[in-house]
């Protein structure tokens, strides 16, 4: 058995991340959500020519009766504040650092994924795992929106409460969204108690 890859020409531009769902209002149809990224590496809608070159091309590959829609993911920045308190003998700063970096590189956006969800029991064996940490105080995903006025950053305008979207440990993203910490400095903020 051989299985054929196809790929879309680069021309036609760059899709960074694909998610598949069925459509609720059509059972021979799939939703197909899309998500490109910028020179920054950060995520951003995809072009409306992207989406129509990529519909033009699977047109060769689907049957007559199949639909296919292409949507753009809902791009959910997030970010995370922890509180933890330290053995003896260990700088906060050095704990905080350690801690932040271990999460920055969790959630790098290489490994999101539109529809993935967050285990949260994941962040925090990260936090737990870290020299010097002996407990966890607090651990809340948050939202960010708009231009936050703190740093002047500008992130997605989509809505999101991560409180309303906890469910048995894991915070999940609205269909067809793809989570994203997009300025890591700013966004997981460490103190300790």
């Amino acid at each position: 058995l051989i299985a054929r890859v196809y790929t879309l020409p680069t021309q036609f531009g760059r899709i960074f991340r694909v998610g598949v769902a069925d459509n609720p209002n059509n059972p021979r149809g799939v939703l197909l959500y899309i998500v490109s990224r910028d020179r920054n590496r950060k995520l951003v809608l995809s072009p409306d020519t992207l989406k129509q070159n990529l519909d033009k091309y699977l047109n060769k590959f689907r049957l007559v009766s199949d639909a296919v829609d292409i949507l753009d993911a809902r791009i959910i920045n997030i970010g995370f504040e922890y509180t933890v308190t330290i053995e003896k003998g260990y700088r906060p700063e050095v704990v905080i650092t350690s801690i932040n970096n271990k999460l920055k590189d969790y959630f790098r956006i290489d490994k999101a994924q539109i529809n993935k969800p967050i285990p949260i029991g994941e962040v925090e064996n990260l936090i737990l795992n870290t020299a010097g940490v002996i407990s966890i105080v607090s651990n809340q995903p948050i939202s960010r929106t708009g231009n936050n006025t703190n740093n002047g950053n500008p992130y997605s305008s989509e809505g999101f409460n991560p409180v309303d979207n906890i469910d048995r440990g894991y915070l999940f993203p609205p269909d067809g969204g793809i989570f994203e910490v997009k300025f890591p400095n700013d966004d997981i903020i460490g103190r300790v108690i």
